[in-house]
């Protein structure tokens, strides 16, 4: 069964085969029974039979149907973690091969270089030139964020650019029907893990009300995959967008106010978690595209500008809906978090307080590490799963890989 592309799932002497087709159960049906006769057995006809996943499929004593959902999640265990520092006043410290991060004359944290990637500062914060030094040393990424998640900028090591690999990025930009192809596949994936986002929501909600929405972005995702400009690929992607979110709200409840999208300054929760959460994503993304050896500002989908990391905005479409909103929508309905856990800040928005912005990092870090499908066949982490999309973009655009395969939501 293997040897001719089937999957098996086994348990003891009962075994399933998923199949896309009736058609193609009954071909399984053909050749299992024609290699059971080469072993001297027999399929046992009575229990037998091809069953379709939108009735259920008894497998053994379980059923399963389209709408399951596996009844735990797998976590990686990293060699090295990313260290959030959301202590107004505290310092980064150097001592014995040790990072430290101290608040006046309390430890807050003490652990090896070789633990940390990646050091977030949410808050003012002192890093002292030793640490800095050290971080360098160790290719340690220092990100600095306002409170709100507003990007400030970033410290990292030389590294090694690629510069060939990037004049064919650049050339490969300059290109439109090239350009227009990647994007398309971009923009169609958000779409569909979108929908399929929404979908999971509804159903662990038990929400009825949004099959015009889903049904509309089935419909843009098509639109996306044949679009002919940029143009005209960006208002199929805005209006899929506004559908999205729109969903969002209406699973939310009236509890959130939350109707649609807006960035800046986010003007309630939802939309401060969301506009948090999308800042960490990109600057992980920076980081793999740049050790995929990409130029972060050269993209597909979102045009150059000064400041702006394209790439890293490309790369992390058909992220968003499976990694961030999950993570917003877990703490909403979950009531782990609740509208008085952020505050309204003249000028700068909605904001979450200390309390809930340390369950959204440890929210997001949990998502971050989540064991989940890719399309080589591994099961990877989310974490992983960014850098193997931007490696895997980078050998689309050396000629490498023929074509772009997203991650998608199952």
């Amino acid at each position: 069964m293997l040897r001719h592309g089937h999957r098996v799932l086994r348990y003891s002497d009962d075994f399933a085969v998923p199949v896309t087709t009736h058609a193609a159960g009954e071909r399984v049906l053909e050749l299992i029974e024609s290699a059971l006769r080469e072993l001297d057995l027999e399929l046992n006809e009575d229990k037998s039979r091809i069953e379709s996943f939108d009735e259920g499929v008894d497998f053994p004593g379980q059923t399963v149907t389209a709408r399951s959902q596996a009844g735990t999640t797998t976590y990686v265990s990293p060699l090295e973690a990313t260290v959030y520092v959301t202590e107004p006043g505290s310092s980064i410290r150097s001592r014995d091969g040790r990072l430290r991060v101290m608040h006046r004359d309390r430890q807050l944290l003490s652990v090896p270089y070789d633990r940390v990637k990646q050091v977030v500062c949410t808050a003012p914060t002192t890093l002292t030139s030793p640490f800095l030094r050290r971080a360098l040393e160790h290719d340690i990424e220092v990100v600095l964020t306002e409170e709100d998640g507003d990007f400030l900028g970033r410290l990292h090591g030389t590294g090694s650019p690629g510069v060939e690999l990037r004049h064919k990025q650049h050339r490969l930009v300059d290109k439109r029907a090239e350009k227009v192809d990647l994007a398309r596949i971009f923009v169609a994936a958000k779409i569909a893990n979108m929908r399929t986002g929404l979908l999971r929501a509804a159903r662990s909600g038990h929400v009825e009300d949004i099959e015009m929405a889903t049904d509309r972005l089935r419909a843009a995702r098509g639109t996306a995959l044949v679009a002919d400009s940029e143009a005209s690929l960006m208002g199929t992607e805005g209006a899929a967008t506004r559908d999205y979110f729109a969903g969002l709200g209406r699973i939310l409840g009236d509890t959130w106010a939350f109707t649609h999208r807006r960035r800046r300054p986010p003007p309630d929760p939802i939309n401060a978690m969301l506009s948090f959460g999308y800042t960490l994503l990109t600057q992980e993304a920076v980081s793999a595209v740049e050790l995929a050896g990409l130029d972060p500002a050269a993209g597909f989908l979102h045009e150059m500008q000064r400041g702006r990391p394209s790439l890293a905005l490309d790369l992390i479409e058909e992220f968003r809906p499976i990694i961030v909103d999950p993570v917003v929508l877990s703490l909403s309905r979950s009531a782990k978090v609740s509208p008085a856990g952020f505050a309204q800040v003249e000028d700068r928005g909605c904001r979450m307080d200390r309390d809930t912005l340390h369950l959204f990092l440890a929210a997001y870090e949990r998502r971050m590490l989540t064991v989940a499908h890719h399309p080589t066949g591994r099961r990877i982490s989310y974490r992983q799963a960014l850098t193997t999309q931007a490696r895997h973009l980078a050998d689309v655009i050396d000629d490498r890989t023929p074509v772009y395969t997203p991650m998608t939501w199952r």
